[in-house]
């Protein structure tokens, strides 16, 4: 079985990109199995609050922070809050040590078909990804942003795509962001007000609309799927 450990990195603030990251993780989980999303962002906390299950007993990263040595995979995974597919460890605003945050990741990742890392707004632990989505805006101060991440991107040896995150009627493609940044375009993903309006659900959870069917596409061009089971093209929009 394949481990992938996927990256997601908002170059702005504002960009959504902790909702693609456990929405990429709950539409994966029915082809790939065992996923889990993580808070890669320390100084912040509330990936289980995203994910809609806050309230669900589980582990969060300050319960490990006196973890020392190998750290089983399976039995950290089993300890983790879940309603469903969503499986998350969390921050809650306190700091973690290296070496825990390494041994944990590490863990997971062996036994999980797909790890999403969401990396907030740093790529402090972009080294421990196999890929690294960098979700970007259209406005000029987005692409400030951006190209300010994608020359720190560039001088990490892990590949990363871009992901546009635009309103409907954008003057801007992701081809032509992508090509300004030279980053690959993954997938665009275009504003959906059921997002907004199913705020006691996970992101991706919905069986259908533009950004479920953004979500699949992605992990369609990423082959996290691949020979799986998910079909971009048959997801209803």
């Amino acid at each position: 079985m394949e481990h992938r450990v996927l990256g997601v990195v908002g170059a702005s603030g504002g960009l959504g990109a902790s909702t693609l990251a456990v929405a990429l993780g709950v539409r994966a989980a029915a082809s790939v199995g065992a996923t889990v999303c993580v808070d890669g962002s320390f100084e912040r906390g509330g990936l289980d609050v995203t994910a809609c299950i806050e309230h669900e007993p589980g582990l969060r990263w300050p319960d490990l922070s006196d973890v020392r040595g190998e750290v089983d995979g399976a039995d950290l995974l089993r300890s983790l809050p879940a309603d469903g597919v969503a499986r998350v460890l969390a921050a809650r605003g306190s700091p973690v040590p290296d070496d825990v945050v390494g041994a944990c990741l590490g863990a997971l990742s062996s036994i999980c078909a797909l790890t999403v890392l969401d990396l907030g707004g740093s790529l402090r632990w972009a080294g421990q990804c196999t890929d690294v989505l960098m979700v970007c805006g259209p406005t000029a101060r987005h692409l400030a942003d951006a190209a300010a991440v994608a020359a720190e991107v560039g001088r990490l040896s892990v590949p990363a795509r871009l992901v546009l995150r635009a309103g409907r009627r954008e003057p801007v493609t992701g081809e032509q962001v992508a090509q300004h940044l030279d980053l690959p375009h993954a997938g665009t993903l275009v504003h959906d007000s059921q997002v907004v309006a199913d705020a006691e659900r996970a992101p991706g959870t919905r069986r259908n609309g533009a950004f479920v069917t953004a979500v699949d596409r992605l992990l369609a061009e990423l082959e996290v799927c691949a020979g799986r089971g998910v079909d971009a093209d048959r997801v209803s929009a």
